[in-house]
């Protein structure tokens, strides 16, 4: 994509924001938007629309701008906006934020299940890697509230080499036999695969040799009886790539432990 390409993407979205903003039925969220945006430009920013907000922008050093999204975020009353605000906060290091977006993933687990939303909170929690919260994590391994997007919160627990961990991925690489009713949200059925998927590589990156015994199923993963879709539509296709899928991160989660 060239500069005109991405110029014109980007216009077409203020665009979009502009028209947003005439709305009438959005002007309490606009209002606190513009606040929110004068607020941080108070820290030395130059923020004027929302097209230029993601956690990229952002570094550690940053941690200043956390008590003013907080203080922002429970003014929106749109939900859309809200949660893309939050999901600003995803920067290793950002502490600060780490207790309310633990408040926020628990208001979206089983039974008040929202995947868009839990996916985004279990991204930014990831994101930053708050050390003090370990067993809170473990807890939302839990089989009552285990669903796709906890993959997140697996992948991290293994960036950050939690050992606690370890028993709880051994049990959730046959994980996908308890999200049937919670893999919903995901763009196809394969996404309740992800928490298998992600707990094989999580458990390989605690390089233990003695790990290969619990992997060695997944090179043969057409014997595996819960490996199964329920979808007619592209389910052959689907079927075959999902083997293929748990072929190949086996092999690596193999080589990885074996060294």
């Amino acid at each position: 994509m060239d500069q005109k390409e991405i110029d014109f993407i980007a216009n077409d979205l203020y665009q979009r924001e502009l028209e947003f903003r005439k709305d009438p039925k959005n002007a309490y969220d606009v209002q606190v938007e513009q606040e929110f945006f004068q607020e941080l430009n108070t820290l030395g920013y130059n923020f004027h629309w929302n097209g230029q907000f993601d956690a990229s922008i952002f570094s550690k050093k940053n941690k200043a701008i956390i008590p003013i999204f907080l203080k922002h975020l429970d003014r929106f009353k749109n939900a859309n906006m809200r949660i893309n605000y939050l999901g600003c906060l995803g920067v290793k290091g950002f502490y600060d934020a780490t207790e309310f977006l633990i408040a926020e993933y628990k208001k979206y687990i089983p039974p008040t299940y929202n995947s868009g939303n839990l996916n985004v909170v279990s991204q930014t929690i990831a994101q930053i890697q708050d050390p003090r919260f370990i067993e809170t994590y473990l807890g939302f391994l839990n089989d009552n509230v285990l669903v796709t997007d906890t993959w997140h919160i697996i992948k991290m627990l293994g960036i950050m080499k939690v050992e606690e961990a370890i028993p709880h991925l051994i049990r959730l690489l046959d994980g996908a036999r308890l999200l049937d009713n919670y893999y919903y949200g995901t763009t196809i059925e394969k996404g309740k695969f992800l928490v298998s998927q992600t707990a094989i590589e999580t458990l390989s990156a605690f390089k233990n040799p003695k790990h290969v015994e619990y992997i060695k199923k997944f090179l043969e993963p057409e014997k595996l009886s819960w490996i199964t879709f329920t979808e007619s539509k592209e389910k052959h296709y689907n079927l075959k790539e999902t083997y293929k899928q748990y072929k190949k991160i086996a092999e690596k989660a193999i080589k990885m432990m074996s060294r």
